[in-house]
């Protein structure tokens, strides 16, 4: 509990963290350390909040999660600022591994709404009426430079790094909830300039919406979840950059997932807190759903029986299904089969540019452009949050 007025300090310090561990249909295996954080939290009165996450993503990078300062004098209305995690879909704010049943996150989570998505910025927030939650920041905008076709917003974030000129972004969301949010929806949105500080880029914007839905009551959880983006003037990044046909960024990009779990422990009606929670779920996404009619296309470059250069990619459809075991609330173990079932794609190769464009395309990072390929797998984690 927060202290109350006038009362001492409060700290509390934690960490998450989650491993994982993928095997193909070719018995391929592939690990990751997705994420190992350091949590602080210090409440030096009721009204103050500071709390920072640190630590190490995929095993090689240093990274902050977030870093917010956190002022509240009412329940109703209250001012963040700091290294903000964006409030957009379920995952991107409640991403702690031991908060969703899947291995990794959902591909919508991963391709569409790129998280975990974190800017630099400052915003409001309030809970109303006990029943309605507001957030509304002002944060960082995108760099269209570094928009990729299988994760087109992904490469554009700064997550807090990096200097110079960059536009603005406005983003928030509005939630309905009911007691102990055993029942919660929502909806966000997001709107701002993606020109990274390029002269060519100007005009380029990003523009995000998404709704979502989620029950848990009597052993079940249901999760549902739609979102699409929308890149304005996606042309221009694909001059800059070079991109033709296939390799080039779209104009639109959507997901869309249902989830549902069980916690078989329940049948039993055992007085316990573990769960053993039985899921399966459904999910369609397209990162290429639209493409921009002004995309230079020379026809040369479209080998016969592909598709046509400036065409959108078909929309992909998996189910997967799984075991998640919480012996404590704090610690989880996984296990999920995904299977694609339009089969999977090939590995990426390096995109086909045209000559003198004055941008060079960026690489996604290595776990993204794996799960891009949206392969039929086997995963294993294991995570906590304390």
């Amino acid at each position: 509990m927060s202290p109350g007025p006038g009362a001492g300090s409060d700290t509390h310090l934690g960490g998450l963290g989650d491993g994982v561990v993928f095997v193909d249909r070719n018995n391929n295996a592939a690990w990751d350390l997705p994420r190992i954080m350091a949590a602080l939290t210090h409440r030096p009165t009721s009204w103050l909040r500071f709390h920072a996450e640190v630590g190490v993503e995929n095993a090689d990078r240093f990274a902050a999660q977030q870093v917010v300062v956190e002022l509240t004098p009412a329940p109703a209305f209250g001012v963040r600022v700091g290294l903000l995690l964006l409030p957009l879909g379920i995952i991107n704010q409640l991403n702690a591994p031991t908060t969703f049943l899947t291995v990794d996150r959902p591909l919508t989570d991963q391709l569409i709404i790129p998280t975990i998505w974190r800017e630099l910025g400052a915003g409001i927030f309030g809970e109303v009426g006990g029943a309605l939650r507001y957030q509304l920041d002002v944060v960082r905008g995108l760099d269209g430079a570094g928009f990729t076709p299988e994760a087109p917003l992904a490469g554009g974030r700064s997550n807090g790094f990096g200097g110079g000129t960059t536009g603005a972004a406005v983003t928030g969301r509005l939630e309905l909830f009911g007691a102990s949010d055993a029942f919660v929806m929502g909806g966000s949105g997001y709107y701002g300039s993606a020109s990274g500080g390029q002269a060519a880029l100007d005009g380029v914007t990003v523009g995000v919406v998404e709704g979502d839905a989620r029950l848990r009551g009597g052993g079940f959880e249901l999760r549902a979840e739609f979102a699409q983006f929308f890149i304005f003037n996606s042309y221009r990044v694909n001059d800059y950059l070079g991109l033709l046909g296939q390799d080039a960024v779209p104009k639109a990009g959507r997901g869309a997932y249902v989830q549902v779990g069980y916690d078989v422990l329940r049948l039993g009606d055992a007085d316990t807190r573990q769960e053993l929670m039985i899921f399966g779920q459904f999910e369609n996404v397209n990162p290429r759903s639209a493409m921009s009619p002004y995309n230079y296309n020379p026809p040369t470059i479209t080998p016969p029986g592909e598709l046509p250069p400036n065409a959108p990619s078909p929309a992909r459809s998996f189910i997967r299904g799984g075991i998640a075991y919480r012996p404590l609330p704090q610690l989880i173990f996984k296990v999920d089969v995904q299977i694609a079932l339009d089969g999977e794609l090939p590995p990426l190769m390096a995109p086909v540019t045209a000559m003198g464009a004055p941008g060079t395309p960026r690489a996604l990072n290595s776990q993204l452009a794996e799960a891009s390929r949206g392969k039929s797998r086997l995963g294993l984690a294991a995570g906590f949050a304390f």
